[in-house]
């Protein structure tokens, strides 16, 4: 919660890596709230004597710093406790995000997928909800939906993923099982809403013998294909960190190689004849064109 677009970018520079940045274009986004951790908080009321005249004498960069950040970190919601005691501003907070979002991706124009970090993952899931598609109308765009989301949770009520998530969006989640702010266990209820919108197959298990026999082995055979492929489109992977940005070569290499994967479904679309017009061709070369990236709003 406690970062900003900058802050955010910096912390998954190592995740990225040289290789994604040739077919991905990463959109880091501030919040429209702005908070201060109580601990800056206390320090820019009540500055020891010690410091402040260490400040009058001289002029330390690490002061600056701090006192900078006490007016820049962002956040997507003010969540109640410290930062709220109104559980009614909650609502009001939503409709001023709603009203962000929709300008923010009128602005960035065509994007492909969300990700996010702690809140900003708790607000990348929600985006992903039938709810957000269906009562407020903010869509992620119009090619297809990915959400890579870290160190995620359920958000409050105003935030439920109850209706549902989307059909056809492939997801990765991240998190820690030594993550003692989101324990994993919290981050699991996320993933298990993503897949329950692939319930379409599920069913397909318990009744195999009996959709064998209306379909025929053939179907049946294609059914268990589309079913692996959806199954396949909601991925984990547990580090043994804390609540951070992981940084082991596992969570990396799967972080990539799901990009490169979307990359390659996103413009793999077989021609459905053997002689093209200009205009399937020109589709293909744009496609192959670096300029195509995938582009991922981080949040």
């Amino acid at each position: 919660m406690y970062q900003d677009a900058a802050t955010f970018s910096a912390k998954t520079t190592h995740l990225r890596g040289p290789a994604s940045a040739e077919f991905v274009d990463y959109i880091y986004v501030d919040g429209p709230f702005t908070i201060v951790p109580p601990i800056l908080a206390r320090k820019a009321k009540r500055p020891s004597a010690a410091s402040s005249a260490s400040m009058t004498a001289s002029s330390k960069p690490k002061r600056v710093r701090c006192a900078k950040k006490t007016t820049e970190f962002r956040a997507w919601w003010r969540p109640l406790g410290i930062h709220q005691t109104d559980a009614s501003h909650l609502d009001d907070d939503r409709d001023e995000l709603l009203i962000f979002l929709r300008e923010k991706l009128d602005e960035l124009g065509e994007i492909d997928g969300v990700m996010g970090f702690s809140q900003g993952a708790s607000l990348a899931a929600w985006m992903c909800s039938e709810q957000v598609r269906a009562v407020y109308d903010c869509q992620l765009g119009v090619r297809r939906t990915l959400a890579v989301l870290i160190g995620s949770y359920l958000g409050s009520p105003q935030y439920s993923l109850e209706s549902g998530i989307l059909p056809d969006i492939a997801s990765l989640h991240l998190f820690g099982s030594n993550d003692h702010v989101i324990p994993a266990t919290k981050s699991q209820q996320v993933v298990d809403y993503f897949q329950d919108a692939q319930v379409g197959g599920c069913a397909l298990d318990s009744l195999s013998m009996r959709v064998h026999a209306i379909l025929g082995p053939v179907a049946y055979a294609r059914a268990c294909f589309l079913l692996q492929t959806r199954e396949d489109q909601v991925l984990t992977s547990t580090h043994n960190q804390g609540h951070v940005i992981p940084k082991c070569d596992a969570s990396r290499e799967r972080f990539q190689s799901f990009l490169a994967q979307q990359q390659l479904d996103l413009f793999a679309e077989p021609s459905t004849s053997s002689s093209t017009s200009p205009e399937t061709n020109e589709r293909e070369r744009l496609a192959s064109s670096p300029s195509t990236a995938e582009r991922a709003c981080m949040l």
